[in-house]
């Protein structure tokens, strides 16, 4: 079970390190390849940890554990529409 948690965890920070490099790069060829697949990829960690019953913060305690999961479910949103921002700017430029 903490092996999992234990791999959740890397490939969250990983992805999140994809992440601050691709913003860095605006016009990269890299960037425009990778974006939706890391967008997605937020997207799903990001859901995978709202359904999951281990939480950082657990949902017993009143405010911060909702609120934990609100940040999770802004994360996961925020990731769908970058996904979906890099693949409509990539049909414009293979148009």
């Amino acid at each position: 079970m903490f092996e999992m948690i234990n791999t959740l965890i890397m490939c969250g920070t990983g992805l999140f390190v994809v992440f601050l490099i691709l913003l860095a790069m605006p016009k990269s060829q890299l960037r425009s390849f990778l974006a939706p697949l890391v967008g997605w990829a937020v997207a799903a960690l990001s859901t995978i940890y709202i359904v999951s019953p281990i939480d950082i913060v657990p949902d017993f305690i009143p405010i911060a554990g909702w609120l934990d999961d609100g940040g999770a479910l802004m994360t996961a949103i925020a990731g769908a529409v970058m996904a979906m921002k890099a693949q409509s700017e990539q049909k414009k430029i293979s148009l």
